[in-house]
Parts: C-alpha cells; structure tokens; sequence
C-alpha cells in the first residue's frame, strides 16, 4: 500500500532543507547511542568470525583430501600453506572490493537524494510525510514531525535515506582498510589450526589427518560459542552446529582424498 501526499498539503512558502545554507555538504546524522555503539562492536566481529570459521573449512578440507592422496606431510604443508596464503588474500581483497561496491552505491543514492530534494524540496517533503503516515501517524502528525525535521538537515537527510532505500548511511563513512585486514588475518590464523599436526615430524599421516581433523573442529566449536555468546542464541548449540558441519567437510574431503586419485590411476592404466 502506499499512501499519497500532495504537495498541496504543505502551506505556501514552506521553506524546505535546500534554504538552509551549505546544504550540499551535510552528512546524515544519526542519533548515537550506548547501545547503538555496542551494536556496532558486536557486528564488527562478523568479519573474524567469517573469516576463522572458512580459514579452518577451507584448510581443513585441503589438508584432509590432500593427507589422504599422497600420505606426504610435505606435500600436505605445501598444499596448506598455499592454501592459507591464497585464501587470505582472496578473503581481504574480496572482503576490500565488496564493502568499496557498496558504499559507492550507497553515496550515490545519497547524492541522489540530495538532488532531488534540490529540484522537488516539496515533493520530498510529501514523500517522507507519506511515510510516518504509513507508519500509523495521523496526516497533522506526520505534517509535524516532518516540519520539525526538515529544520535540520543532517537527522532530515538520514530519514529519508532510511525511510525510501531501507539502508543504513554509515556504510558510506565505513573505514576502507581494517574490515579487509581482519578478514584476511582471521581467515590466516583459523588456516593454521588444522595444519599445525603436520608440522610435528613424529606422526603419521594417518594420525595428522585426525588430529587435525579434532584441532579444526574444537576451533570451530570455539568459534561458535563465541558467535553465539553475541546472540540470542544458545551459544553451546551454536558451536555444536558449527562443528557439525565441519564434520561434513572432513568426512567430504577425506571420500574425495580417497577416491579421486583411484580415478586417475584408472585412466592411467586404460592406456
């Protein structure tokens, strides 16, 4: 349902945001908050968590179909090891490229709003009167709330930007460098769980594969509780469900590290 508001409705001579004067440098404002301010701590783990939990999948499934094929523990190293390097630097430079995209798009439907509230200040008024008459204020209510924000830009502009494109304007503020870096060093430090068993020259490849494969899963238990812990969440179940699907890579990785190189020494012998 959308709700329609004239500009007819707004009083003669109303004087809209674009009077107020250096306008076009206005940034929206959002009121702050302790418990915004701790939200916000709490979703900048998201980048260590994504990043640990797919360091340590990733690997894991590396080392376990590798271990499996060769029964090498250099030929395992290596493969982890260049495992680890890649993905954390595909994880930072995705991580990098994708958070520049968004708030590329984000400023400019900032930008954009900024010309239309330039060349139809009435009708963005309307617009956003529409708004809080949608959500359940009478049209003098609306009227008034509205009026009142208009008299400042900032907190104007950022109900605007809340209310027609649904997003957040801080995206467009987020820092460029640090979310990349912590994806890249956490996808790193949860790569080097399963493969540190390899490093022990005493064992077996048979029993680095499963030591390995118990360090991945207390790291991804671990990594759940902690998730979890920021959460409604049970945060013992959360860990448990994160380990059960590292179940599901291992027990994957170690059918493939299995039966692949027998497909190949098929072909082999074919010729």
């Amino acid at each position: 349902m959308v709700v329609k508001t004239s500009v007819s409705e707004i009083e003669p001579g109303f004087k809209v945001v674009v009077d107020t004067p250096g306008w076009h440098k206005i940034k929206p404002r959002i009121p702050d908050t302790p418990q915004r301010r701790q939200l916000e701590r709490q979703r900048r783990v998201r980048e260590f968590v994504f990043g640990a939990k797919d360091g340590i999948l990733t690997t894991m499934g590396v080392v376990t179909g590798v271990g499996v094929a060769s029964g090498g523990r250099v030929s395992v190293l290596v493969s982890g090891l260049v495992a680890l390097i890649a993905g954390a630097l595909s994880m930072a430079v995705g991580e990098y490229q994708g958070s520049k995209s968004e708030r590329e798009v984000v400023r400019k439907s900032i930008e954009m709003e900024k010309r239309e509230m330039e060349e139809n200040p009435k009708d963005e008024f309307a617009e956003l009167v529409a708004y809080y008459k949608l959500k359940g204020f009478s049209a003098d209510e609306a009227h008034l709330i509205v009026s009142r924000l208009a008299k400042n830009p900032e907190i104007y502009l950022y109900e605007m930007m809340r209310d027609e494109f649904g997003i957040d304007p801080r995206i467009a503020e987020s820092s460029d460098i640090l979310p990349a870096l912590a994806m890249g060093s956490s996808y790193a430090a949860g790569s080097l769980i399963p493969i540190l068993p390899y490093f022990a020259a005493g064992l077996a490849s048979s029993q680095a594969v499963f030591i390995s494969f118990a360090c991945a899963l207390v790291g991804l238990f671990g990594i759940g509780v902690y998730a979890g812990s920021l959460s409604a969440r049970n945060k013992w179940l959360r860990g448990l469900e994160i380990a059960f699907y590292g179940s599901i890579v291992f027990a994957l990785s170690f059918v493939a590290g299995h039966f692949i190189p027998l497909l190949f020494h098929q072909k082999a012998a074919g010729f």
